[in-house]
């Protein structure tokens, strides 16, 4: 399955604090599978990796003045505040059943807010997102899951984003 998300430019950041995104093998090569359900749906294969890249890079540039992205194993430079640490936790694609013509989505993502020295995790924040297409709207039954998975991580980075401006945790640890 295809899908077209990107985020764009990310606006400008609403805290100017340091941090290191931490983007795991495990995040940025996310693959959803739908079960097949015989007779009614063939199985599906939603690589949800690049998008999720894109996203968590969207998102810590979005909130943060300055965020390196570093890749597994790498320590972050000395002046990061914070090291952000994405995963999914959760993800779920339902096609359309007998008369329900509708298509839909879950996707969960746990972000550590970690301490760069020590790597202790010093609070986490779980974001969790659902969308739903109408599979009359598009040309077929198969053809409604791109939009769900666009919908999914539109909505996803439009939450996340909220969640991390009004959180009083990410200010007070970011010095603001």
């Amino acid at each position: 399955m295809k899908f077209s998300y990107d985020p764009g430019v990310a606006p400008a950041p609403t805290l100017p604090c340091p941090v290191a995104l931490s983007l795991s093998k495990e995040f940025i090569t996310y693959t959803h599978v739908t079960p097949q359900v015989p007779f009614v749906s063939d199985q599906y294969t939603a690589p949800f990796g690049p998008a999720l890249q894109k996203y968590a890079i969207y998102v810590a540039h979005s909130v943060f003045g300055n965020v390196q992205v570093l890749d597994g194993g790498q320590s972050p430079l000395g002046n990061a505040k914070l090291l952000l640490v994405p995963r999914v936790t959760s993800s779920d694609l339902q096609p359309p059943f007998k008369r329900v013509a509708v298509s839909s989505g879950t996707l969960g993502v746990h972000w550590d807010f970690n301490d760069p020295k020590t790597g202790q995790t010093l609070f986490s924040m779980q974001v969790q997102c659902e969308a739903t297409h109408s599979a009359h709207d598009s040309k077929g039954f198969d053809a409604a899951f791109p939009y769900v998975v666009d919908d999914l991580m539109t909505s996803l980075t439009s939450k996340t984003i909220q969640r991390f401006n009004a959180s009083k945790d990410i200010q007070r640890l970011s010095g603001h």
